[in-house]
């Protein structure tokens, strides 16, 4: 929208007014501090979001762009303005037109290509493993293939940031040190290995770890279980999902003493039917899952989590009221931090920027502008 202004507090406590002329900040300058003014914030940053409102990444084929609009306008009523596109454990032929299908959208639309920064291949290498699997289908899970993942990542024009391994699987620890040299950030999940494996990942180049505390069988040792070896390396960083079901204040709150703020990032893990009416949902390829009336999702007939229903924007309400984590430290592990840990770039509140910011004031987000176009809750 050429030449809107708007007025309000940044993430640093600095009262501005921006000037947005098109897709960029025209100018930013200083303006008295006043009652009521809203906060001006970076985008939100997710690095796992499966897809929304029925339309998964896995599936996407033929045109694609409808789907990936669809996604987009729900990302972007809820703050999201940073998305790596998740693909789940699916059969690998599936994942390449995926990828594919993602390259020709995204090279002919830069703005779902800025907001679409990447993606997270986060199934298909992990622990076949009941419990440790999670909702994964046990039979697309395949030993770590480094030339299959190159295929894939060449299929979608080099835009795989992140990849997630076990990596006490064959082979996991030579595709580890590959992934990295290649330029690719590698993530432990969905996996159990001993505190020594993880270490071995870890000096490799390994740099994160999946939806800590998640992806796990529910009765575990007290010591010899992967938990404690991932707060144990100071390489590691936290990600963890916040929608209020997947874990406890009280283990946000000690991944943060443990590792710092500055180590530790929120992610969505948003369902494909996230913001979906409760109900009972086929996932094609998938197992079929359940959304209770309070966001609750689940594989039907089990008390297995299936993903989140809500977007990263229900994660700085779980962190400020739940976990008691102070407002701004609580945006930055929604923004700022994940998109430094992944590499994404991310549109600051300054003159030549992309004008990408958030609009939030009485509690909730009000306005997100997106490459100078707003977009309504």
């Amino acid at each position: 929208m050429p030449g809107s202004i708007y007025q309000g507090i940044t993430l640093d406590g600095e009262a501005v007014e921006i000037r947005v002329n098109g897709e960029e900040i025209e100018a930013v300058c200083a303006i008295p501090p006043a009652p009521g003014l809203p906060r001006l914030l970076p985008v939100l940053v997710d690095l796992q979001q499966n897809g929304a409102l029925g339309h998964a990444y896995n599936n996407l084929n033929g045109d694609g762009q409808s789907e990936l609009r669809i996604i987009a306008e729900h990302l972007l009523r809820n703050g999201v303005g940073r998305v790596l596109a998740t693909f789940t454990t699916a059969e690998y032929s599936r994942l390449k037109t995926a990828a594919a299908t993602l390259r020709k959208v995204l090279d002919e639309d830069p703005v779902l290509n800025s907001l679409f920064a990447g993606i997270f291949h986060e199934g298909v290498f992990i622990s076949r493993d009941r419990g440790w699997r999670g909702g994964h289908l046990p039979d697309f899970i395949l030993e770590p293939d480094w030339e299959k993942f190159r295929q894939l990542n060449r299929l979608s024009g080099g835009r795989v940031r992140m990849v997630n391994i076990a990596p006490e699987e064959p082979g996991a620890l030579d595709f580890i040190g590959k992934a990295v040299a290649s330029g690719v950030r590698v993530s432990l999940g969905h996996c159990k290995p001993d505190s020594e494996t993880i270490h071995e990942a870890s000096r490799r180049g390994a740099s994160m770890v999946t939806h800590f505390g998640n992806g796990a069988a529910p009765e575990i040792h007290r010591f010899a279980n992967p938990f404690w070896g991932f707060l144990d390396d100071s390489a590691l960083s936290l990600g963890l999902i916040g929608d209020g079901f997947h874990l406890p204040p009280e283990i946000v709150r000690t991944a943060l003493r443990c590792k710092g703020p500055e180590h530790c990032f929120m992610v969505s893990d948003a369902n494909i039917y996230s913001g979906c009416k409760p109900g009972l949902y086929h996932r094609i390829g998938g197992l079929d899952c359940v959304i209770e009336d309070n966001g609750f999702i689940h594989v039907h007939g089990q008390e297995i989590l299936a993903g989140a229903w809500f977007q990263q924007n229900r994660s700085i309400e779980f962190l400020v009221e739940t976990c008691h984590i102070p407002f701004d430290t609580a945006w930055r592990l929604c923004s700022v931090t994940p998109a430094a840990l992944a590499g994404l770039s991310l549109p600051m509140l300054r003159a030549g920027d992309e004008a990408s910011f958030v609009v939030y004031s009485h509690n909730k987000i009000q306005r997100t502008v997106f490459k100078g176009v707003p977009h309504e809750p």
